[in-house]
């Protein structure tokens, strides 16, 4: 057990090192890594103002390994997947592939559970995983414009971004309250371009 551990760990590392499509307020790219991690304290932020009964470990450990597959196959931004079907097919058969291999890297019950634990975010079932949806969209739309400046934005991400995260908001006051506030201040930004607030 102690190997597979320290082999895991080696391999989780890689999130470090892969690439999102969000700049940093250093003018550096956002990892993976920083995301899970960023996204694991905005659950424990938020956790205490739900009115539904989501659980917090679960949640947690939910974020932790939402985006474990990307260690190996690497992120693809949000705007190329949106409009581009086969692109968004052979992700999800990639990621299945790897969630797999992930699952054999730790025997045993911890290793069932971390590939349960992906399924169940992606299924959207449970309170847990709708909980850590909602914020895993808000938080990387929310990393984007801590830049205060999104110039760099594809064309078609204005938009899209702009509404992404309003179906997982609905089911509980705060993250639509959270939702909203975050929509406010991507107009700020979308008026230092001469942009007008999205229309859906």
């Amino acid at each position: 057990m102690p190997k597979e551990i320290l082999d895991f760990m080696k391999f989780s590392q890689k999130l470090k090192n892969q690439k999102r499509d969000i700049l940093m307020p250093d003018g550096t790219y956002e990892s993976v890594a920083d995301h899970s991690w960023h996204l694991a304290l905005m659950v424990m932020l938020v956790h205490p103002k739900l009115e539904g009964k989501a659980d917090l470990l679960r949640s947690l450990k939910m974020v932790l390994v939402h985006d474990l597959v990307e260690a190996e196959i690497g992120d693809l931004p949000y705007f190329e997947r949106d409009k581009d079907a086969d692109l968004k097919a052979w992700k999800h058969k990639q990621e299945q592939k790897e969630i797999a291999r992930i699952r054999e890297m730790i025997s045993g019950d911890l290793g069932q559970e971390i590939y349960d634990l992906w399924h169940e975010f992606e299924e959207q079932k449970t309170e847990e995983a709708k909980f850590c949806k909602a914020l895993d969209s808000m938080e990387a739309n929310y990393q984007a414009i801590m830049l205060e400046d999104i110039s760099y934005w594809d064309d078609s991400y204005y938009k899209s971004a702009f509404f992404k995260a309003d179906k997982y908001c609905k089911h509980e006051p705060i993250l639509h309250a959270l939702n909203e506030e975050i929509k406010n201040r991507t107009e700020i930004e979308l008026n230092k371009l001469g942009l007008e607030r999205p229309t859906n």
